[in-house]
């Protein structure tokens, strides 16, 4: 297992000015499904698919249950997933009601295992894809 990057011009702001510079981007390595999931967790657990999809569909709707109810969801290994509210500030008092929510958002904060994992990630230059990016 490993993380690909590979080289790519981008304008970046250094010290107060805009500039080009070469700079590393992850390249994805594509989506992984729930379905791709539930066909990997048959391999280890005694279950068929369909019930891993039922599992897995009950679950996200209980973590959006409770999220929107005002709750954090934590999921040991994985995460905590809160609501949030982006608003912007006012003066007075009385002007901060429901109209003063610009968004409301759902922040994760992923697991200490999980950090710690992405910390020691292997991660490796993918060459093939330079030529398209770095010779623009």
């Amino acid at each position: 297992m490993a993380l690909f990057y590979y080289k790519t011009k981008m304008k970046i702001w250094v010290k107060g000015e805009q500039k080009e510079k070469i700079v590393a981007k992850q390249h994805l390595q594509g989506v992984l499904t729930e379905k791709d999931i539930a066909k990997r967790l048959t391999k280890s657990l005694s279950m068929e698919a369909p019930e891993i999809l039922l599992m897995m569909d009950e679950l996200a709707d209980q973590i959006m249950a409770a999220v929107l109810s005002g709750r954090s969801v934590k999921v040991d290994g994985l995460g905590t997933f809160s609501p949030s509210l982006k608003t912007h500030g006012n003066e007075n008092v009385d002007d901060v009601n429901a109209n003063a929510i610009e968004k409301v958002k759902i922040n994760f904060r992923p697991d200490t295992e999980l950090k710690r994992a992405m910390q020691k990630a292997k991660v490796e230059y993918y060459e093939e894809l330079n030529t398209q990016h770095i010779n623009k």
